[in-house]
């Protein structure tokens, strides 16, 4: 595990993710038979055999950069490989390939396209609208903190 994974990407994501166990049924992740709720940004869909209410900080970063090494974050350039993981985690990795795609891997068209989609979303799913102002504050935060701000 690298010391940016460890000592930036994380405490991001604890920051937008909690740390604490939360059951809202309105989160996406949380939909499906096996519903648990979320920790650290982990859900029972994304992760059927962890046990969500227990799960650990060190459990949780273990799951994370495996999935960082999974979906070929080390060879993406920066700040591209930690835009691409945060949208990954936050709407799935199908999600995060289509920006990724959409936007030439420019990060500045790679943030927009997440705006856009956000937007979209909320507006598609007015139950979600109440997230909408926290994705976009998400994007512009890790926008800010990737220095593309």
């Amino acid at each position: 595990m690298t010391a940016y994974f460890k000592n930036k990407v994380i405490p991001f994501l604890w920051n937008w993710e909690g740390v604490e166990y939360e059951d809202d049924p309105d989160d996406p992740g949380n939909k499906g038979d096996k519903y648990r709720g979320t920790k650290y940004g982990i859900d029972a869909r994304s992760h059927p055999n962890v046990d969500i209410r227990n799960l650990t900080d060190d459990e949780a970063t273990a799951i994370y950069w495996n999935e960082w090494i999974k979906y070929a974050c080390d060879h993406l350039p920066s700040p591209l490989d930690w835009i691409f993981f945060d949208a990954a985690v936050n709407c799935g990795l199908s999600r995060a390939s289509k920006f990724l795609n959409a936007s030439g891997r420019d990060p500045r068209k790679f943030q927009q396209e997440r705006r856009v989609f956000y937007n979209r979303l909320a507006e598609q799913k007015p139950v979600l609208n109440k997230y909408l102002k926290g994705w976009l504050a998400r994007v512009d935060d890790l926008s800010r903190e990737t220095g593309l701000l």
